[in-house]
């Protein structure tokens, strides 16, 4: 039961040092191309396929984390019109998951990407594809979207961080197994 809570701590832990570092490289980052709408669906389509070869086709550089016993990261091609920094994870018990982070400035543009997302992702799945939305505890939103019986769901959220005095807005799209989405939502 300690270890459990240990496990799940360290994994929040990491996610969140990864979110903030994938925050502070967004200022570095040079701007991407356009995706459109249709682009984007094909695209995320092939995402969601890909997950059972843990994300071969969308995989770039490795980076050196130092985290190399917990998990392994790459960059990652972009697939969605809003999405910036984008990244494959893979965890050391055998998971893999696609996930972007891009700041908003304040809320109200942290909401109307969120907004646009959930609409692209509603417009891009087919009819057997559930969803269910909920709020986040710094006021923000959460969307997933799943299959029954499916092992790949796919995750729109904006929420406050947490771990800053600033009013920073942050939206991410994330595309793995449920499971690696079990941390509290801030």
């Amino acid at each position: 039961m300690i270890d459990k809570k240990r496990n799940t701590r360290q994994r929040f832990l990491i996610i969140s040092l990864l979110v903030l570092s994938t925050s502070a490289c967004s200022i570095f980052s040079p701007a991407e191309p356009e995706i459109s709408d249709a682009e984007a669906c094909l695209r995320l389509n092939e995402l969601i396929t890909d997950h059972a070869d843990n994300f071969k086709q969308f995989k770039r550089g490795l980076k050196n984390t130092g985290l190399r016993n917990s998990m392994q990261i790459w960059d990652a091609e972009r697939v969605f019109p809003l999405a910036k920094n984008c990244q494959v994870w893979e965890w050391s018990s055998g998971l893999t998951n696609y996930f972007c982070a891009w700041d908003e400035s304040n809320q109200q543009e942290a909401q109307a990407s969120y907004i646009k997302g959930v609409d692209l992702v509603n417009q891009c799945l087919g009819e057997q594809w559930n969803s269910k939305f909920s709020r986040t505890k710094s006021g923000g939103g959460d969307a997933l979207f799943y299959q029954t019986g499916g092992k790949t769901v796919i995750s729109i959220r904006y929420f406050k961080e947490a771990l800053t005095i600033l009013e920073n807005w942050q939206t991410t799209l994330y595309v793995g197994a449920e499971s690696n989405l079990k941390a509290k939502i801030q």
